[in-house]
């Protein structure tokens, strides 16, 4: 394994370090590794040292070639200084993606407190977005991000269709940040059909970092500690898992269904589709009228738009009722001819 330090701003003191794991040889046909990048948090005043190199070394044993930035805090803290560190930062891992052998479509940023702020930014509205985001007790309403600074951005308000999958942790009485900018965040990832996992633990204080009592020695949930291997785990959900020879598949895509989608699928939910122009109408009257007849053979009912209809995906819903796959298919690759119109 090497190592790196690089200042990337010395006026700022924004440093840059670099834990590079071989590939090859003893890795057998491993060529390319996901990645992370850590932003520690510390109310943008500092970065915290007990968010970064004792947060890497977990993500060092799954496989991760890990990255730890000290961004601009105290006085080089004004927005957007910290966004221009991260997307410098992502610059550098991009430009050496070959050299330290990292797959540039599975990396993650994993950031706390303010460091969660700034990864939920670079995660709705950077430059390079992260594949997947991690945010640990995040301030991430505006009323906490004004705390740090006053007119930082609120990433609640910037999450749109292209934010990518989500990891989020807090707990209940959180003394600093309140687990509302996290529900709310997971409101917005709702509305915008972004797949995301949360763990809201009964109780703990701001800043237990991977949940050892000696990095807080504050009362917390002995679960707290859970985040750490579980974010881990769905990662390899994401990104698929590293093995010798690679990566096995994703285990789900970025998004719920495929209503966000460019294009429409039978992945669109029936409430979607139902929306669509005339001539995706026409295409699934017959198919409508197959699930309406078979529906009301099985249960005495017709296909109607209940909630549960609007909500399940057409996928989902010919499947249920014993549809082959071969039907699916076909209907899959017709609706694929059209644009999706939202």
């Amino acid at each position: 394994m090497k190592t790196h330090e690089i200042i990337l701003n010395e006026t700022r003191n924004v440093k840059f370090s670099a834990w590079i794991q071989n590939v090859g040889g003893e890795f057998g046909k491993l060529e390319k590794r996901p990645a992370i990048l850590i932003l520690p948090g510390g109310g943008y005043s500092f970065c915290s040292d007990r968010e970064a190199e004792v947060v890497a070394a977990p993500y060092l044993k799954a496989g991760f070639q890990t990255f730890i930035l000290r961004y601009s805090t105290g006085e080089h803290k004004d927005w957007p200084n910290p966004l221009n560190d991260y997307e410098q930062a992502m610059d550098l891992i991009l430009n050496r993606a070959d050299e330290w052998h990292v797959q540039t479509d599975k990396i993650a940023v994993l950031g706390f407190s303010a460091g969660g702020h700034l990864a939920a930014c670079a995660a709705t509205k950077g430059k390079h977005r992260p594949n997947a985001a991690i945010l640990g007790y995040a301030a991430l309403s505006q009323e906490t991000a004004d705390m740090c600074q006053p007119g930082m951005p609120s990433p609640i308000n910037d999450v749109d269709k292209d934010t990518c999958p989500v990891f989020l942790f807090a707990t209940r009485n959180d003394n600093i940040v309140s687990v509302q900018d996290t529900v709310d965040f997971e409101k917005a990832l709702l509305a915008n059909g972004i797949m995301f996992e949360s763990h809201i633990y009964a109780y703990g204080m701001h800043g237990f970092s991977t949940g050892e009592s000696y990095l807080n020695p504050n009362k917390n949930c002995s679960r707290v500690s859970h985040w750490v291997q579980d974010s881990i785990e769905w990662l390899a959900e994401v990104f698929g898992t590293l093995q010798s020879e690679g990566f096995s598949s994703p285990a789900y895509s970025g998004r719920v269904n495929g209503d966000w989608d460019t294009m429409l699928s039978a992945d669109c939910t029936m409430a979607h589709l139902r929306k669509q122009p005339e001539a995706v109408q026409q295409l699934l009257a017959e198919v409508i009228a197959v699930l309406s007849a078979i529906v009301a053979q099985k249960t005495g009912k017709g296909l109607s738009m209940t909630p549960f209809f609007k909500m399940i995906k057409l996928r989902d819903l010919m499947t249920m009722i014993g549809q082959p796959e071969s039907a699916i298919e076909r209907i899959d690759v017709s609706l694929r001819q059209f644009s999706n119109v939202r």
